[in-house]
């Protein structure tokens, strides 16, 4: 179900967007030839995939998931405005507040393990989220009073210079929220085409601007080569959602490029992702990003034809394997670590290179 734009909604959204053979396991130090624990250790519960029922939609062009408890209370936010419930939308966007306010204090809390790039966006981030609730909270006292009656007036009680901040809360976002819709670009993108060959244009710019939403959300949480490739990736398929729209779009390999384009620049961010989770120790999350990765590559080479898709397919499988691997906290060795992120490393820079994209995946130093 889609929830259509109201000015409430769109001043919300506008406002806030060495030893090679050792052994180890994801929660323990092991020695190179492990020993079972003295009491088993419960699995962790999986991460699976899922898509999201609902979302927000504003100026018809725009849309967001709703994934989250940040959009959850948007969405209802939403709800009680278009019942003319001015309490309960105050109450739900109060709830949005303390969303942001609850997101910038992780954001603050980042710890020094964490690439120097990596820290100034969460410590900005924390800054800007905590500004915007603020907006937020205002802007639900002057809705509870009866002051906001017109678009003007949510305009003016939301500025400007909070605008495209929303998407900052995924850089926080746990991996039970991000791993789960990981796969939706991909899906949405099938789905575009299958629109477009249907001639049904106006539905293909539509699953497009769906795909668009997940690709700006990875941005939020990305830096340096990766954040530009994914932004990069959102102008070039907001550009071709409204030439597809008008029909303007006479070949369906247009789409087969952008759709290239965004999903290699995933698969690299992703990649970054996993770096930085390795270098904090993090196994499970580097897990799943890893698994991430590989789908994003696996799909970027679909697009790009059958060549690079044969070419791609055992390190994705690889890949998958290894990221399994992480994210149940079985046991790894250091060696086919390595392995595996040079060897996604360099299928991510072959395919790069194939399809003209400049940026590139960086050696990681998975240590000792």
């Amino acid at each position: 179900m889609t929830l259509p734009f109201t000015p409430l909604t769109a001043a919300i959204l506008i406002a806030i967007t060495p030893l090679s053979g050792v052994v180890f396991a994801q929660t323990t130090k092991t020695p190179a030839a492990p020993t079972a624990p003295a009491t088993p250790v419960a699995a962790p519960t999986p991460v699976m995939i899922q898509s999201p029922t609902d979302w927000i939609a504003y100026e018809d062009t725009t849309y967001t998931p709703v994934a989250d408890e940040f959009s959850r209370h948007l969405a209802a936010a939403r709800k009680a405005f278009d019942a003319k419930d001015n309490q309960k939308a105050a109450v739900e966007l109060r709830a949005v507040a303390d969303e942001l306010k609850e997101q910038g204090a992780r954001a603050a809390k980042a710890d020094k393990a964490r690439a120097k790039a990596e820290t100034t966006l969460a410590q900005d981030t924390a800054t800007r989220m905590n500004l915007t609730a603020k907006k937020v909270t205002a802007a639900a006292a002057a809705l509870e009073s009866g002051k906001i009656k017109t678009p003007a007036d949510l305009d003016k009680a939301i500025d400007k210079a909070a605008r495209a901040d929303m998407e900052r809360r995924w850089l926080v976002t746990d991996v039970t929220t991000w791993y789960p819709v990981s796969e939706e670009p991909q899906r949405h993108f099938g789905s575009a085409i299958e629109a477009y060959v249907k001639k049904d244009y106006q539905a293909a710019a539509t699953e497009i601007r769906k795909a668009t939403s997940y690709v700006r959300l990875e941005a939020g949480r990305a830096t340096s080569e990766a954040k530009q490739a994914l932004e990069s990736s959102v102008a070039e398929l907001d550009t071709l959602a409204a030439s597809v729209e008008k029909g303007a779009v006479k070949e369906e390999k247009a789409l087969d490029k952008a759709f290239t384009h965004a999903n290699h620049a995933l698969a690299l961010a992703h990649h970054v992702k996993a770096a930085e989770s390795w270098a904090r120790k993090e196994y499970d999350k580097a897990g799943y990003e890893l698994k991430a990765a590989a789908h994003g590559l696996e799909s970027a080479a679909g697009w790009a034809g059958a060549e690079a898709k044969a070419g791609a397919a055992a390190v994705v499988a690889d890949t998958q394997a290894l990221g399994d691997k992480l994210a149940s906290g079985a046991t790894w060795a250091r060696e086919e670590v390595v392995k595996g992120f040079e060897s996604l490393g360099n299928a991510i820079n072959a395919l790069g290179q194939k399809i003209g994209s400049s940026k590139k995946a960086a050696p990681v130093n998975v240590g000792s």
